[in-house]
């Protein structure tokens, strides 16, 4: 099961996760041995960033004893937020900070548990031939012989360095590029991008899909021949007053098959 770009929304994502029997009533894991892929932006934007973090490592922690597994896949907002980019965080955490009497990189710097935890996180994962990332891969990365421990290396080496346009032209700027990085990317859904390209990138890593985020869909969905599959969904505000509220949507892959999941626990194949 994959969701994606909560945006520190804990309710939605606390309610979105009962009522598609990941966890029970009382928060506690119950989906036995299967994978929740979690394809990043699950801070900033709203006001929940602390409760949304810690409860994923809880679940983490449960299902590794039930199991299962937790990816927590890094997007585009985790990586501002160690870089000290903030322009898309909440005021609340500017006040939190100073209360604590700490800078606003504190919150998730080296030398927090928070921090060091994140860090410790992937951008890109393959489960059974699957490919996730939170942005894309771009054809250019086809010119490189990699895989996916360097590419998770160097990404991560960059974690708390800000990003800015370098003229050197190799796969660590191709990788960590705020336009054309596996975190930031969005070319699948521009429509100058051939079948071949978007195969050509997951050949380089032996994948037969891709299930990205990142980019917002009207629904979850399947382009490029079922190649890839666009997860980003508007998810309701926890705290919004405007009427009518978005409905959550995820992805479920059962016996190689691909549903829309939604708010409500209901699924229909894709």
């Amino acid at each position: 099961m994959a969701i994606s770009d909560i945006e520190s929304g804990f309710r939605t994502f606390r309610d979105f996760l009962i009522a598609n029997k990941v966890i029970n009533e009382t928060l506690n894991w119950t989906f036995g041995e299967g994978h929740l892929v979690l394809l990043g932006d699950f801070v900033d934007r709203d006001f929940s960033t602390t409760q949304v973090l810690w409860f994923i490592y809880k679940l983490e922690q449960e299902a590794i004893q039930k199991g299962g597994t937790v990816h927590y896949i890094l997007g585009n907002h985790e990586l501002k937020n160690m870089q000290g980019n903030f322009e898309n965080t909440s005021p609340k955490y500017y006040h939190v900070s100073s209360i604590l009497k700490k800078q606003q990189t504190d919150l998730y710097g080296k030398n927090s548990f928070l921090g060091k935890w994140i860090s410790s996180k992937n951008s890109i994962e393959k489960i059974n031939g699957i490919l996730f990332v939170h942005g894309g891969i771009h054809p250019d990365l086809a010119k490189y012989q990699t895989n996916l421990d360097e590419v998770n290396q160097i990404i991560r080496n960059n974690y708390y360095k800000p990003y800015y346009p370098n003229p050197q032209n190799n796969l660590e700027q191709l990788l960590i590029s705020s336009h054309k990085g596996i975190a930031w990317y969005r070319g699948y859904f521009k429509e100058d991008l051939t079948q071949a390209e978007v195969e050509e990138g997951l050949n380089t890593f032996d994948a037969k899909s891709i299930v990205v985020g990142h980019t917002l869909q009207s629904k979850v969905n399947k382009q490029y021949n079922g190649k890839v599959l666009g997860i980003d969904v508007k998810h309701p505000k926890d705290y919004s007053k405007s009427l009518p509220n978005k409905k959550s949507e995820g992805l479920l892959i059962e016996n190689n098959k691909y549903y829309r999941i939604f708010h409500n626990g209901e699924k229909e194949e894709i």
